[in-house]
């Protein structure tokens, strides 16, 4: 499944960099010379994710949106510093912005996973946002479509550029080799939904699968996707 190496050009216009505390972050260009972010890993990243733009050529003027998969603190940690650094707009699905507003508290964690964030949240404070943009399955930004996913968390999305890539936060994730797994019990809201969720990304076309946890795939994505579907989510 070819997993790429981190801090790199997984594909034309979309970067993955490495260094980044939490989930990974993705920095997406378009044709046109515009720039967004894609989910911004825990607290105190922001000037990461600022530092690897600037490396390749995005000045911070270039960067309209900060694009967050859902609520969870490993994705918009640093939605609030980078908004600061950039004055982009953050945008999320409706269902999930009151947490990442700071009006409804974040996600509940099952289990061991619990306590480990439990201990982490007392070392990196998140910082609320309101989001500028609230989200709906089908909106556009920039060249991306907007995917309602729910099942993780209400208002998961996952984001596709036609025919190219699909990127998929914690709707799913893969291990090392790019192989993809269902995400953890413990963090998922409603695991049915969840695998309908995957069902219904399985049916797109794309190349380049690139999710919140994991390496990316890097070719023939969307065929691994409905193979993983039609094994009922089982892997080798």
């Amino acid at each position: 499944m070819n997993p790429a190496t981190p801090n790199m050009e997984v594909t034309t216009g979309i970067h993955k960099i490495d260094r980044i505390r939490g989930a990974n972050v993705f920095l997406v260009l378009t044709a046109e010379g515009s720039a967004m972010v894609v989910d911004t890993g825990m607290p105190g990243n922001a000037g990461r994710i600022m530092e690897y733009a600037t490396t390749i050529g995005v000045e911070k003027k270039r960067l309209e949106y900060i694009v967050l998969t859902h609520s969870d603190i490993d994705h918009c940690g640093s939605a609030a510093g980078l908004k600061q650094l950039t004055d982009a707009k953050v945008a999320i699905h409706h269902a999930d912005a009151p947490r990442v507003a700071g009006d409804e508290k974040l996600k509940d964690v099952k289990g061991a996973l619990g306590v480990v964030f439990g201990v982490m949240g007392r070392f990196m404070r998140f910082t609320p946002v309101k989001p500028d943009i609230l989200l709906e399955d089908s909106d556009k930004i920039l060249d991306l479509t907007v995917i309602h996913t729910p099942g993780h968390t209400d208002g998961s999305i996952c984001l596709y550029r036609e025919s190219q890539a699909m990127f998929v936060g914690d709707a799913l994730r893969t291990d090392s080799n790019a192989t993809p797994r269902l995400p953890p019990g413990a963090m998922t809201l409603n695991m049915a939904q969840a695998k309908e969720s995957v069902k219904k990304i399985s049916n797109y076309q794309y190349t380049f699968l690139l999710p919140g946890h994991g390496a990316p795939m890097t070719r023939d994505a969307s065929q691994v996707m409905k193979t993983f579907v039609q094994e009922g989510f089982s892997v080798p």
